[in-house]
């Protein structure tokens, strides 16, 4: 399939084809580096284009989706936000797609979880001018109490590469300690994303809603761990509950089918699992109905949720040994510990603090916005193509 995007730029040429993807090569690019995971993605090229300053030229490697149709409606969209694009199925095709590039180009790559591809970076020679962003997932692989010698080589490759790399950002200083301790990376910075494309709403909610609706987790990966959702919350099966799970993305059908038989047993046609991929603005439109959300993540995961529940005043229960829990309480965020939760009666949860609800959407607004990090980014973009 070949197609020409000619009212994007002349010179841009994007071939799609099952195994590479060629792009015009730009000095000065910035090429940024993505898991296969759209929604992601989408937001951030948005913020970065529209919000980090036009001096920047942006392209994206996005991995593949393997459905040819879905690949090339994620380039387009990119595309339509003035960010070309290219795709990549394997460890080979992304480092062929690096080597294309000018050599003044800088790579960052938003979460790197693959370890043979820390492995290969590390004799690449990219290093010196790529960047990481850890999202979590990349670092709390390491966090074990015993290791097999599998992981103690990856995590030794991972320290040697790391080190080499132009820069380390974590997003928010707890994880940036992690890498430090387990990598031995001298200099993390903390560089959040901002909640891209959320509305501040019209009003908050000073009444409670005579059905409590609760959110369980993000997606179907065991990092959630649903089963401790669901038993965080059991005690209040008998009450005017909605119990919504979203289950669509990230799980195996085997763990998915366990999950909502648990759910099921104790909410009966309570518990509402989510299996369809949503839209954003049918997602917002669920976490916009919610009231009260709840993680039992052992790690920091689900921002675009978090972020989302204290810009519009709902509650957030959330792990006290995550660095999540600990970062938005440094901010000043009134978050709940979901320790306590258990012990947490439903006309209790049902209450409604509006002095904490606008605590807490304020300082979302001031510091984690798109207006409130552009900034911050723009420097970072500054620094890598070495503006002043």
């Amino acid at each position: 399939m070949m197609k020409i995007y000619g009212n994007m730029c002349p010179r841009i040429l994007i071939i799609t084809l099952s195994k590479l993807t060629y792009l015009d090569t730009i000095a000065s690019m910035i090429i940024h580096i993505f898991e296969n995971i759209p929604h992601h993605y989408h937001n951030f090229i948005s913020f970065f284009v529209n919000n980090c300053g036009n001096e920047f030229k942006h392209r994206a490697l996005i991995q593949s989706s393997n459905d040819p149709l879905t690949d090339n409606n994620n380039i387009n969209l990119l595309g339509d936000l003035g960010c070309t694009a290219a795709t990549y199925s394997n460890n080979s095709q992304l480092l062929s797609l690096m080597k294309q590039e000018a050599k003044e180009s800088e790579f960052i790559f938003h979460s790197l979880t693959n370890r043979k591809l820390w492995l290969e970076l590390l004799f690449s020679g990219f290093l010196k001018r790529s960047s990481w962003v850890s999202w979590g997932a990349d670092i709390y692989q390491y966090v074990l109490k015993k290791q097999t010698l599998k992981q103690v080589i990856a995590k030794t490759i991972h320290s040697l590469a790391c080190k080499k790399m132009h820069y380390v950002k974590s997003l928010n200083p707890g994880d940036g300690k992690l890498i430090t301790q387990i990598l031995g990376r001298k200099k993390v910075e903390t560089l959040p994303y901002p909640l891209v494309g959320v509305k501040q709403p019209e009003h908050l909610g000073i009444e409670a809603s005579a059905n409590q609706k609760i959110l369980l987790g993000n997606s179907a990966a065991k990092s959630n761990n649903h089963f401790e959702l669901l038993d965080s919350i059991k005690h209040l099966a008998a009450d005017d509950i909605s119990v919504y799970m979203p289950l669509n993305y990230a799980g195996t059908p085997d763990y998915i089918d366990e999950v909502v038989e648990y759910g099921q047993t104790l909410f009966g046609d309570k518990f509402k699992p989510t299996f369809e991929m949503l839209s954003k603005e049918e997602y917002d439109q669920l976490l916009a109905s919610i009231d009260v959300t709840v993680f039992a993540h052992d790690r920091q995961q689900g921002l675009y949720v978090a972020y989302y529940m204290m810009l519009h005043g709902k509650k957030l229960f959330l792990k006290a040994s995550t660095s999540t829990f600990t970062n938005f309480k440094s901010y000043g965020f009134d978050v709940f510990s979901l320790e306590n939760l258990a012990s947490i009666q439903y006309q209790e949860l049902k209450q409604i603090n509006y002095t904490s609800q606008l605590k807490n959407q304020n300082t979302l607004i001031n510091n984690f916005t798109e207006k409130a990090l552009a900034k911050k980014w723009h420097a970072f973009f500054q620094k890598l193509t070495h503006k002043k």
